[in-house]
């Protein structure tokens, strides 16, 4: 990669904090800070990277991801607004992850580094007519990494929202994975269409698309090494949990047969029973906090 000038993004960048090209042109923020090394993808503000000083990786990326231009990344935090999933007619998970966002602000202490991000009114406008909407997202990265999307009504009518932050989670092996924090939870298994109670941690098998809902706890990944990285969430009583396993992971782009074995996604989400419908002037903050740690001897 190498760096260029952006006139674009007018934006005073502190120590440790440029704006690159990769090979094939695509635009990225690099952060090299002392507390955590980052990127984050200019279109679709997609965060690919975050590892803070001393840890491992905190997102997984898959190998074959080209990261080119005008196309989807598999990987990091692809942000789904302002539907998830199919719900609407138009692109899988909404406009935002494929569409350029504008840097607003950039901010460093000796701890962190805080990124604010912005879709265009504009580009709002021409993707949903008759949509009035204000988008924005924060990245607070340090320790840990905190991403916000803040969501407000602009218009004089109520708006439909639903959204996902949809985090993917390296794991060494997802034969060998527990997550905690679900027991009990009521779900709908998007592969049936069936209401489920989740009975126990949640172990996996064969592929797996969950909706958990009326839940606003932490969600614990428990990897096979005993490390922890815990989902913590806000303004979201639903959470996703997916795995495509070993069939449909041959017909994902850019995703090796053996990619399920290393990722997880765990996401912080508004959807299914949780879509959200805002008034007139109103705004919603979907959070995700993601850390890392050790397991205790609460581990099941």
């Amino acid at each position: 990669m190498h760096s260029q000038k952006f006139a674009q993004h007018p934006v005073q960048l502190p120590e440790g904090v440029r704006l690159i090209q990769n090979k094939h042109g695509r635009e990225f923020l690099q952060i090299d800070h002392p507390a955590v090394s980052a990127r984050i993808a200019m279109e679709g503000a997609h965060i690919t990277h975050c590892q803070p000083a001393g840890q491992g990786p905190l997102l997984w990326m898959s190998a074959s991801e080209p990261e080119l231009p005008g196309k989807t990344i598999r990987g990091g935090i692809p942000l789904c607004w302002p539907w998830f999933s199919d719900t609407r007619s138009g692109p899988a998970h909404g406009i935002a992850r494929i569409s350029p966002w504008q840097l607003t602000a950039v901010s460093s202490d000796a701890e962190r580094v805080s990124v604010r991000m912005r879709l265009a009114h504009s580009l709002i406008e021409q993707a949903l007519p008759g949509e009035k909407w204000k988008l924005d997202v924060e990245f607070v990265l340090g320790s840990d990494l905190m991403v916000t999307l803040i969501t407000r009504n602009m218009g004089e009518e109520r708006q439909a929202l639903s959204q996902a932050l949809h985090s993917y989670l390296p794991v060494s092996n997802i034969d060998q994975v527990v997550v905690q924090g679900l027991e009990s939870c009521a779900y709908l298994d998007q592969l049936t269409g069936h209401l489920q109670i989740q009975q126990g941690p949640v172990r996996f098998t064969a592929e797996t698309d969950r909706i958990y809902f009326n839940h606003s706890g932490d969600v614990r990944l428990i990897d096979a090494n005993k490390q922890v990285i815990s989902v913590h969430r806000k303004g979201s009583d639903s959470v996703v949990v997916w795995n495509p396993w070993i069939e449909k992971s041959l017909r994902l782009s850019h995703f090796a047969s053996d990619d399920y074995r290393h990722m997880l996604c765990i996401e912080a989400a508004n959807a299914g029973p949780d879509a959200r419908v805002l008034e007139p002037g109103e705004t919603h903050r979907l959070t995700t906090r993601i850390t890392r740690g050790a397991a205790d001897s609460s581990v099941v």
